[in-house]
């Protein structure tokens, strides 16, 4: 390693160190109650309840782009995934500079000011899109180790401590996974889809991941602040309802990180991810699952369309509670019925989500804060510096160069469980709640937003990483 980027790199882990150990103490308590053993979360039938049996429902958002990024909305600019910015940058500054560059970047991208921000919005809880390479520095699963050779869960630690004290529950949401449990570019890398292949490889790969969920569920077992664990971020993609070969290697693989991590946690919720249709994952009995919260995630274009989708989680009829892990009203349909339904039901959900950059994000409704005037790194070009610089200071939510959208402020009328029955009953035709102005604001927002969609649709298809 050049003595230029080993100076600079010391000085990184520096400030990096100083910057982990200021978010304890940079705020006041102020009016917030930390997570504490009372409330420790289960199911019970189709509720979540805590030690005392009172249902809680849980609303929030996703930190998304934190472990794992996408680049529609984060600061790099590679259409199939992070993976390929990640052996980039390891080949052109070697392991540990690189791993250095990642931590710079989720230290900032996500500071104790957010939390503050989650909870000031009355949300409950925040899930946590993670990668294996956060922790993991191959595939094959080895970690990386602090000073004393013991895993350094440090940030994820820091996670943990921030939701405990700000009041929020956490859900660690694995969304990479070694051999890909998608094809798609969030998990990584697109279609490169191998962990549930009848193969040594796609073998080996299970391995890994169940070692890496083990291995979390064992050092945070005894911790209440945890609401869940979310073993694979949209398993299967499109293909979790058509192929059914695949389909039954999931299940199976699904059935075996249960029985592993109830070996070392019998406690926490784990939840199973459905995506679009609840047939896609079975029901408890079939595998005798307990303690399990069942997933789906609604990006459909018509509030009739989304009220199919909820009749489905209701004829379902698993025994278990439902949450909505990422959600967004493409199309006509609209935030005021989803919300309103998702509600009305007791759905758990929880927005995709807190902050983005790029086009119009700094009033996209995808995002609770946005910029627009955030510049991505050239990973191939960019020196050291550089990148750091890029994914430093800058991208904090309070460094003054992201906003709060209309969507953070509409958001908020839901948060304690608000349903606006004119919504409800004319499917979304009328709403009640929140100003003119406000939902006017929403509409155009939403429009310029669809613009920007179609914008990376478009890109991606050129590119080839748009299935």
């Amino acid at each position: 390693m050049h003595s230029t980027v080993k100076k600079t790199l010391s000085l990184f882990l520096a400030v990096l160190m100083l910057c982990a150990s200021l978010p304890l103490a940079a705020f006041a308590a102020e009016n917030y109650t930390p997570v504490g053993d009372r409330d420790w979360l289960r199911t019970e039938g189709e509720r979540i309840v805590n030690a005392d049996g009172e249902t809680v429902v849980l609303r929030g958002a996703n930190f998304g782009g934190w472990g794992i990024m996408e680049d529609w909305f984060c600061p790099f600019n590679a259409p199939s995934g992070e993976e390929i910015v990640y052996q980039t940058l390891v080949s052109r500054f070697g392991q540990e500079a690189a791993h250095a560059l990642f931590q710079n970047y989720r230290s900032n991208w996500i500071t104790e000011q957010d939390y503050k921000n989650v909870a000031e919005l009355g949300m409950n809880v925040i899930r946590l899109p993670i990668w294996y390479r956060n922790f993991q520095s191959d595939d094959n699963g080895t970690w990386y180790r602090d000073a004393a050779g013991n895993i350094d869960f440090s940030e994820l630690d820091q996670v943990v401590s921030l939701c405990k004290k700000y009041g929020l529950y956490l859900i660690i949401d694995l969304h990479g996974l070694p051999g890909y449990q998608n094809d798609y570019d969030h998990c990584g890398q697109s279609k490169s889809m191998s962990l549930f292949d009848d193969t040594d490889a796609g073998k080996r790969y299970r391995e890994v991941v169940t070692d890496f969920w083990v291995t979390v569920a064992a050092r945070y077992a005894d911790e209440p602040t945890i609401a869940m664990y979310d073993l694979m971020n949209e398993p299967l993609g499109t293909n979790i309802t058509r192929e059914k070969g695949l389909q039954q290697a999931f299940w199976d693989f699904s059935d075996a990180l249960y029985k592993a991590i109830r070996a070392v946690d019998n406690r926490h919720i784990i939840t199973m991810e459905a995506i679009w249709d609840p047939s896609a994952i079975p029901s408890p009995d079939v595998y005798g699952w307990e303690n399990i919260v069942y997933q789906e995630h609604l990006y459909d274009v018509s509030n009739p369309a989304m009220l199919h989708k909820a009749n489905e989680i209701r004829k379902a009829d698993y025994g278990s509670p439902f949450y909505i892990g990422e959600f967004y009203p493409r199309g006509i349909a609209s935030f005021d019925y989803m919300l309103s339904l998702y509600n009305k039901r007791e759905l758990n959900w929880t927005t995709w989500t807190y902050k983005g950059t790029g086009g119009n994000a700094d009033t996209s409704p995808w995002f609770l804060y946005g910029s627009s005037s955030i510049e991505k790194i050239d990973y191939e070009n960019d020196s050291y510096e550089t990148i750091a610089q890029k994914w430093g200071a800058c991208l904090r939510t309070d460094s003054g160069a992201f906003a709060r959208t209309a969507f953070a402020d509409y958001v908020q009328y839901y948060t304690d469980g608000t349903v606006d029955k004119v919504a409800l009953y004319t499917l979304g035709a009328f709403n009640s709640v929140g100003s003119f102005q406000q939902r006017w604001s929403l509409f155009k927002d939403k429009i310029k937003a669809i613009y920007t969609t179609i914008l990376d649709w478009i890109r991606k298809l050129k590119t080839g990483d748009l299935l």
